[in-house]
């Protein structure tokens, strides 16, 4: 893993003593992101590669928030836009 990438979770874990599943949750986003210093071509082709592995909206955000903690720990002005989630709700009785 990337020395970046290690520093941050280093911090996280130790300055902001976050639990051991929150260390593996950045783990596993950041294997999507492969590069500690992305530019904006670099996250979109992130989140495309999520979705072209079947990964659903829900899922894609999650990790989506664990890079955007990232971006925004190293000083980066960008930031990925989270996805459109499905909106599942009751149905709805229009008899009444």
């Amino acid at each position: 893993m990337n020395t970046g990438f290690e520093q941050f979770i280093r911090e996280r874990q130790y300055l902001h003593n976050v639990s051991p599943r929150t260390i593996q949750w950045y783990n596993e986003a950041f294997k999507w992101l492969q590069n500690a210093e992305p530019d904006e071509a670099a996250l979109t082709d992130c989140v495309v590669r999520m979705r072209e592995k079947g990964l659903k909206a829900r899922s894609c955000n999650s990790y989506i928030c664990a890079i955007n903690s990232y971006l925004n720990w190293t000083g980066s002005a960008l930031k990925v836009p989270k996805l459109k989630e499905e909106q599942r709700g009751l149905p709805s009785d229009s008899l009444r």
